[in-house]
């Protein structure tokens, strides 16, 4: 298959399937209202908003980080660069339109933009997976070349305090939303990786960083 072919199919087939996950799954990213309070200023509130830039820790407050290599695979603890992420709304744009309410609420999708990327994409690119079909040893990285297989996220406080409606007021059970095979994560070795089951998933809180563009 050319290699061009290949790359499109890649990044059609993992947005192909974030659309029939939405649809599978009961509806989770709460409609924004314009007359909802505003949000904490950045660095006075842990809420987690699209378009805002963070360092995301394990529950050792080990930054996931790159570790060192052409592809910068994502990787927990000593040996790795600390990794900045973009939270977007959507593929093609990080805010959600036509309205100043950026807050994620509780049990929520998205996208993770690595804004430092890799040797393949220097400017940047949203978080990939080497999973199934179009890879084997589950790696997360920011995408490059011709390997594009982006993940959905799906984030959800872990904790049971009411009050707790935006996601980040304490720490985030994350895992994957879209992928054809894989829907957990895990991590071994301090690596980040998809898994099978929706079961699994990585704990991670969410500290505010500065964008490249700020």
């Amino acid at each position: 298959m050319p290699t061009h072919l290949k790359r499109i199919l890649t990044a059609v087939l993992a947005i192909t399937l974030a659309v029939q996950s939405s649809l599978a799954s009961p509806p989770i990213l709460h409609r924004q209202d314009n007359t909802a309070s505003n949000p904490s200023p950045r660095g006075q509130g842990p809420e987690i908003q699209f378009g805002h830039c963070y360092t995301i820790k394990n529950k050792n407050g080990e930054p996931l980080g790159h570790q060192p290599s052409a592809w910068n695979y994502l990787r927990f603890g000593a040996g790795t660069k600390p990794a900045r992420f973009k939270v977007c709304q959507n593929l093609g744009q990080c805010k959600s339109p036509n309205t100043d309410y950026q807050v994620l609420l509780n049990r929520a999708r998205f996208w993770l933009f690595d804004v430092e990327g890799n040797y393949y994409s220097p400017r940047g690119d949203f978080v990939a997976a080497n999973s199934p079909p179009f890879g084997s040893n589950r790696n997360l990285y920011p995408a490059g070349g011709d390997y594009r297989y982006y993940v959905d996220f799906w984030g959800e406080n872990d904790c049971s305090r009411p009050d707790a409606r935006p996601l980040g007021q304490c720490p985030v059970k994350l895992r994957i939303d879209n992928l054809r095979d894989d829907k957990g994560l895990v991590i071994q070795d301090g690596y980040l990786k998809a898994a099978a089951s929706g079961d699994d998933v990585v704990v991670v809180t969410f500290e505010d960083a500065k964008c490249p563009d700020e």
